[in-house]
């Protein structure tokens, strides 16, 4: 009888990523309700409360939001660009979120004040573990990560109404390619509401 051959499983360091296409939504998403207790719920970092509440309604991801200046905003607009893409993006805001952002400041201002004691950008890290535990004080049962807020934006805009073209645009996606995999999200949760029907005794 042959022994030892090989010592160590020669597979053990290999992890296999479960496949998804490329039009399936991976990263969670917020619902109206969520985003409304998350408001309601104070948060470790207020000045990330504010920036992940901007993301939502505008698709902003966190590249762009730590450069934010209020020079980017005009009479009630969003302009400025995808940090990955270049894109222009343009959007109208809503009164509400303008005034959540509190007292303006000069043009070259910074919008968010999203540094830590060094005086650097809060690393992706710091960001989602203060954002897991906000969100677990609100009693939501989501892993949300910053991102998540892009994809709750896009969502959101398809659940009111929105096309698939203006949904493009205002994510600053260069085609509706990529914007396909949040339509699908939606009919997915057209079938949730479905299922929560109550059913009829016949």
């Amino acid at each position: 009888e042959v022994k030892g051959l090989i010592r160590d499983n020669p597979t053990k360091d290999i992890r296999f990523q479960r496949k998804t296409s490329d039009d399936e939504l991976r990263k969670q998403v917020l619902t109206s309700e969520e985003l409304q207790k998350l408001v309601n719920i104070e948060c470790g970092n207020n000045e990330l409360k504010k920036a992940f509440l901007f993301t939502c309604y505008t698709g902003l991801g966190y590249a762009e939001i730590k450069k934010l200046k209020w020079g980017n905003i005009k009479e009630n607009r969003l302009t400025t660009r995808r940090e990955k893409t270049n894109q222009k993006i343009e959007l109208k805001l809503k009164e509400s979120l303008i005034s959540s952002l509190g007292e303006r400041g000069k043009n070259d201002d910074m919008i968010f004040n999203l540094l830590n004691a060094s005086g650097n950008s809060i690393s992706d890290s710091g960001i989602n573990k203060c954002l897991k535990n906000w969100v677990e004080r609100a009693k939501i049962d989501k892993h949300i990560t910053f991102y998540c807020g892009r994809h709750t934006f896009a969502t959101q805009l398809l659940q009111y109404g929105a096309n698939l073209k203006t949904v493009a645009d205002a994510m600053g996606h260069a085609n509706t390619r990529n914007t396909i995999k949040y339509l699908n999200y939606i009919d997915n949760l057209k079938d949730d509401a479905v299922d929560n029907l109550p059913e009829l005794k016949f």
